[in-house]
């Protein structure tokens, strides 16, 4: 079976969470580019040159109308305003997951944010963790089952 390749990742948050799923797709081999959001510029250049992402993104609507691929490793509480903001601006093919440690808020949120585009939102549930923040504290994790011989 083959594995699943992206040519365009977005990420907002790129932290532990946001940075480790980056890190774990180029150690995968399976994405060509991730650009990265956040509120913290520090975080975002730090992540850029710890090779977490390509590029920080400067606008929204450009960057997510041709990704594969959009994470939302924001706080839950963050993630309502920021589908509101992308979902008009999404691609017809472009999947959006989130990396919230909460379920039932976050598909709510989806369901009312979303709209007609909530079919293009996979709720997922972090797999990263540690006492540590931000993208210093990312590291590349195992998310693609590789087939046995």
């Amino acid at each position: 079976m083959a594995q699943p390749s992206f040519k365009k990742i977005v990420i907002f948050g790129v932290g532990l969470i946001g940075g480790s799923f980056a890190l774990a797709l180029r150690k995968a081999g399976v994405v060509d580019e991730v650009v990265g959001f956040g509120r913290s510029a520090g975080n975002l250049q730090q992540a850029k040159e710890l090779g977490i992402i390509d590029r920080i993104g400067e606008d929204i609507a450009k960057e997510v109308r041709d990704a594969d691929l959009v994470l939302l490793a924001t706080p839950v509480g963050q993630m309502a305003e920021l589908m509101g903001r992308i979902a008009p601006h999404l691609g017809p093919r472009t999947l959006v997951t989130d990396g919230g440690s909460t379920k039932s808020d976050v598909v709510r949120d989806a369901y009312a944010q979303l709209g007609g585009k909530v079919g293009q939102f996979v709720p997922a549930h972090p797999i990263a963790g540690a006492e540590q923040s931000g993208a210093a504290a990312a590291g590349a994790i195992c998310i693609w089952a590789k087939k046995s011989s």
